[in-house]
């Protein structure tokens, strides 16, 4: 039997109508003082956040919010996250919003007992890491990033043009509130984008070089419902029984792909994603079809077997093909436009995001060797 390790101290609360309790959770777990981690408009606009507040006036706890999350947020919001939060003496971080927010509220936690900028952190340099994070509570309010139950914290340097992670077990939060409810308003872009995530997530983690026999079967669980529902909750974006598929099979994502690393997909998201300023899903769909081709040549026949029955492909005889073809449909159907030089990409930009690809962890875990010149014929496919 294969080899394996698996560690997740993460506390996970799935369920409808959860989100009301993270006060009640925040003062279980002894907190004084919170830094509440969130959005600029989203928790505002539904009126999620001054009922959140109201909750929180029931517990003799002091809230103070830190809103200045952006998007693709850069790396010195954390920095001044982590001060404010020093200057309150905040004992818990609660994060609540997309995978930008949680990412940031986990960073904040780390960073807080952290000399110097939180990027000198950042990629290989997060092995100088010597200290524990503060308690985290995070709640997802888009179901794609997973960022509730992993060790990953994504951040850009808008000087350099990087997008790279910290990935450190301290980044693991304390307790995840995984609610649906939180992802009903997400609008249907966003919600294609996010979903888009999590099926390359489960795609990725599936297909690692670290995958083994414990998350194989919680990669392609995942694979599979996002695979079946996505096309389904675009369409139906006020169905909560949906939702609450499509959020559990990007939470579960998370749970393999934190073991296992992912691959040359997201190592070439990243700086498409800066170059091209368009959202992480959209810019994993947009190289997975050329990096998976190049993947599956090397795939040992069970895994293109199990990979084939989970896009509906019962036959071994072209299967590679015809997996391929699933999901290029697939994308279709979520209104996906293929073509890097349709998002402003030049092909004189291609050398420049190939070089990036190495400084992300997932380039290391594809379970094909990769190099330059591989790379860089697999951007000219997709551009």
């Amino acid at each position: 039997m294969q080899n394996f390790s698996f560690y997740l101290p993460v506390k996970i609360k799935f369920g409808i109508g959860l989100w009301e309790r993270i006060p009640e959770e925040s003062y279980a777990l002894g907190a004084k003082k919170i830094l509440l981690v969130t959005g600029r408009k989203h928790l505002k606009i539904t009126g999620i956040l001054d009922k959140l507040l109201h909750l929180f006036n029931n517990y003799q706890v002091e809230v103070t919010i830190f809103d200045d999350v952006p998007p693709e947020p850069p790396y010195y919001v954390v920095d001044n996250g982590a001060e404010i939060a020093k200057l309150k003496e905040v004992d818990l971080i609660v994060g609540i919003g997309g995978g930008s927010v949680l990412d940031v509220a986990k960073a904040i936690a780390l960073k807080i007992n952290l000399p110097g900028s939180i990027w000198d952190y950042i990629g290989e340099k997060s092995e100088k890491i010597f200290t524990q994070s503060i308690p985290c509570i995070l709640a997802p309010t888009t179901a794609g990033t997973a960022s509730e139950v992993t060790k990953v914290s994504v951040l850009i340097n808008p000087d350099t043009k990087e997008k790279l992670s910290i990935r450190h077990d301290s980044l693991y939060g304390k307790i995840a509130i995984v609610d649906p409810l939180l992802t009903l308003s997400m609008p249907r872009e966003n919600t294609i984008y996010s979903g888009l995530d999590a099926f390359i997530h489960s795609l990725e983690s599936f297909l690692s070089l670290n995958s083994n026999i414990l998350t194989d079967p919680i990669s392609i669980n995942s694979l599979k419902i996002v695979y079946k529902y996505l096309p389904r909750v675009i369409e139906n974006l006020e169905r909560i029984d949906l939702r609450e598929k499509l959020l559990y099979a990007s939470t579960i994502s998370g749970v393999a792909f934190s073991q296992t690393g992912l691959g040359g997909i997201h190592a070439l998201a990243h700086p498409i994603g800066v170059y091209a300023n368009i959202p992480h899903g959209l810019a994993c769909a947009l190289i997975t079809i050329p990096m998976l081709e190049y993947n599956l040549d090397i795939l040992p026949r069970e895994k293109i077997s199990i990979l084939g029955k989970a896009v509906g492909v019962y036959s071994l005889r072209s299967a590679k093909e015809k997996i391929l073809k699933k999901i290029e449909e697939f994308l279709k159907t979520l209104d996906i436009k293929l073509g890097l030089r349709n998002y402003g990409i030049s092909k004189e930009q291609l050398s420049t995001i190939a070089k990036e690809a190495p400084k992300t962890g997932s380039y290391k875990t594809n379970p094909r060797a990769l190099n330059y010149e591989v790379i860089l014929e697999i951007l000219k496919k997709a551009w």
